[in-house]
């Protein structure tokens, strides 16, 4: 059942607003830290409410495939499930529709095929969360609650085999909570995508030097420019169908004093 925006004590972040998951200290990838969020969660949500239950994130970036992670096969398999089928709790809470999505198995009657599947997998209840980052664009003015292509979306679920397992008490706390992992989570994604790119300058900047030399040393032995130097190597490439890099690479092996390597910031 979706509930309206929450006010007054509710609505804040937890209590030390300074306060951030560590979800990149032993973390070496995105995958990583999104795994350290949902351990974190199940394990808020279960300390507060007093109940044991799944948790699982699902994480929509541009150009990527979405990042699904449980803390049980059996939440990554249901989270599986609906982004298949694009119905559930999740899905709605994603579309910008609702903020909060709940499911109590007896006698809801939305989603039914979902409500099947989540008693498949063992559960009785379900309650998504939206994690508002910010690249997450709020519904339009057409209150179909559709976003805008290309934008980075997230959704925390919580799952337990009660079929009336989240009162309002836990809703409450789950949303707290969630002001926290938002936090966390942004900043996560912001920290692997800044190593991301470094790496990925430096290996285009390695690429680059080692093209360069390679055409100093074509122009030495051929008297010729670079651009000749270049479609020389850019030949090389195509006829063996293989990396102009490469071919580059086996070039500057077969010097003497072998291939120079460059250091950048390493």
């Amino acid at each position: 059942m979706p509930h309206p925006e929450p006010t007054g004590r509710e609505r804040g972040a937890p209590r030390n607003p300074a306060l951030v998951l560590d979800l990149v200290n032993g973390a070496q990838t995105l995958s990583e830290s999104l795994d350290l969020l949902v351990a974190a969660s199940a394990g808020h949500v279960a300390a507060t409410a007093g109940i044991d239950v799944g948790c699982g994130l699902v994480l929509h970036q541009p150009k990527r495939t979405p990042a699904i992670t449980g803390t049980t096969v059996e939440v990554e398999r249901l989270l599986d499930w609906e982004r298949d089928m694009a119905e559930g709790p999740v899905t709605d809470v994603m579309s910008g529709g609702h903020p909060v999505a709940v499911l109590q198995r007896n006698g809801d009657f939305r989603w039914q095929n979902y409500s099947a599947q989540l008693q498949l997998s063992g559960f009785g209840s379900a309650l998504a969360v939206r994690l508002r980052l910010d690249t997450d664009l709020p519904a339009d003015n057409q209150g179909n609650g559709s976003k805008e292509p290309g934008q980075t979306a997230a959704a925390l679920a919580f799952f337990a085999h009660d079929s009336k397992a989240f009162p309002l008490q836990a809703i409450a706390e789950a949303r707290t909570f969630a002001a926290l992992a938002t936090k966390s989570l942004q900043m996560a994604i912001n920290l692997h995508a800044a190593r991301s790119l470094a790496t990925d300058l430096r290996s285009a900047l390695d690429s680059r030097t080692s093209i360069n030399v390679a055409c100093g040393v074509i122009m030495a032995q051929n008297r010729c420019s670079y651009e000749e130097a270049f479609s020389i190597l850019a030949k090389a490439s195509s006829h063996r169908n293989i990396k102009v890099r490469k071919v580059a690479e086996e070039l500057l092996d077969r010097l003497p004093e072998g291939a120079p390597r460059s250091h950048f910031g390493r």
